[in-house]
């Protein structure tokens, strides 16, 4: 089951887009950029990501960790996005 993986790495990046929104107000660059918004958005993903992995684990169905592993995908990009449109 990789449920369990997704809960963790879902978590841990959680608290990596929150600390990068977090960075982006302290600088003093959230009127130049969107990172900060795209960051806070990829952590809605990965919460929405580790509700529906916990589903998953309690419920043993796959159809939340399926849900969750595509939440899980599109927060990473989006992520990488903001992390990119932070530097350039």
């Amino acid at each position: 089951m990789r449920t369990q993986y997704i809960i963790d790495s879902a978590a841990a990046l959680l608290g990596v887009a929150l600390l990068i929104t977090t960075a982006v107000h302290i600088t003093g660059k959230a009127t130049q950029t969107i990172a900060d918004e795209l960051a806070f958005g990829s952590a809605l993903l990965f919460l929405a990501s580790c509700f529906l992995s916990h589903r998953a684990i309690s419920k043993e169905d796959l159809r939340f960790e399926k849900f969750a592993d595509k939440l899980f995908a599109t927060g990473m990009i989006v992520l990488l996005v903001s992390v990119l449109s932070f530097w350039f």
